[in-house]
């Protein structure tokens, strides 16, 4: 299993910033790295996203199950690409209370056969991709 790891302090409460998470179907709106979202913010359900690709065509579209869901503060979602045993990105979402505010720590973890044969791509992208989707809900959380 490989991991890519992200963290950022965000100036609002934790409250709004896990109900701006739960709105997948506003992702597009204030998310620079997905082009659409849908689906329902509970254990056991699917999302559907389509990422956004270069110049803000769309990229890959992949869904995933909500495996992890511990409201305001961690969800999680399994996305197995190609076939479990070649590639599965569980990528988690955690909030914690830090000062006034509140820290996202913005996880994608790979495992897998392909793995290891994809990872610098992965490597090359995913740190940005996290990081970018990080700012850009910052931006929202703290204008709200």
């Amino acid at each position: 299993m490989r991991e890519i790891k992200t963290e950022i302090e965000i100036n609002a409460p934790l409250t709004e910033v896990w109900d701006i998470l739960m709105a997948f179907d506003k992702w597009s709106d204030w998310n620079p790295t997905v082009n659409h979202a849908s689906g329902t913010a509970t254990l056991g359900s699917k999302v559907s996203l389509t990422m956004a690709g270069p110049q803000g065509k769309n990229g890959q579209k992949y869904s995933a199950d909500i495996t992890t869901f511990e409201a305001p503060r961690s969800f999680r979602w399994r996305a197995v690409m190609m076939a479990g045993f070649l590639m599965t990105n569980d990528r988690s979402f955690d909030l914690e209370p830090s000062g006034e505010g509140t820290r996202l720590v913005n996880t994608e973890h790979f495992s897998g056969l392909m793995v290891s044969l994809f990872w610098s791509k992965l490597e090359g992208f995913v740190p940005d991709s996290l990081k970018s989707m990080n700012e850009a809900l910052k931006a929202k959380a703290e204008q709200t």
